[in-house]
């Protein structure tokens, strides 16, 4: 359009629209720069999610293989305690008990320390026994090995405990 021949009105008129029109699209842009960031957001939050589950799937299925290899190390334990002699193989197998424990111990698995005194939360009574000369709960043996992975208790220690009702008797 050729703005030469235009009287001054039509010019006012025309630079009117064209600021009308030059608005718009400024709030059109307003509005995809706003869409823009809220997807943006909602990408970054999505990935976030994601990772969060990806990392929660990860740690399960560390838990669940450390309470599968523990049973493995309970194994490497008897035969341990079953063997009747010291040799090169009795060695070898002690050293790979220990390799496992150690690495599973890398991804978070501790043995839970008995203690003396009983724990619900990390130990499971398998016996009582009366006993004079310690208070009740007290642990006089442990059973089995309980295993923590990540402060969470995938087995309790097995326990043998004082019965309350033993100091009950005098």
């Amino acid at each position: 359009m050729g703005y030469d021949n235009l009287s001054r009105e039509k010019l006012i008129e025309a630079l009117e629209t064209m600021e009308t029109e030059l608005g718009k699209e400024r709030d059109k842009r307003q509005e995809f720069e706003q869409l823009a960031k809220k997807n943006k957001a909602d990408l970054e939050n999505y990935k976030k999610k994601q990772d969060e589950r990806k990392e929660r799937w990860q740690n399960l299925a560390k838990e669940e293989l450390a309470e599968d290899l523990i049973e493995v190390i309970d194994n490497l334990e008897r035969a341990l305690e079953a063997a009747d002699e010291e040799t090169a193989v009795v060695q070898g197998v002690d050293m790979v008990k220990d390799q496992l424990y150690q690495t599973l111990n890398a991804e978070g698995l501790e043995v839970i320390e008995t203690g003396d005194e009983f724990d619900p939360e990390i130990h499971k009574a398998v016996e009582t026994r009366a006993h004079e000369e310690h208070e009740p709960k007290t642990i006089l043996e442990e059973k089995r090995k309980g295993y923590m992975y990540n402060d969470k208790v995938l087995r309790p220690a097995e326990v043998v405990v004082v019965d309350e009702n033993s100091q009950d008797q005098d």
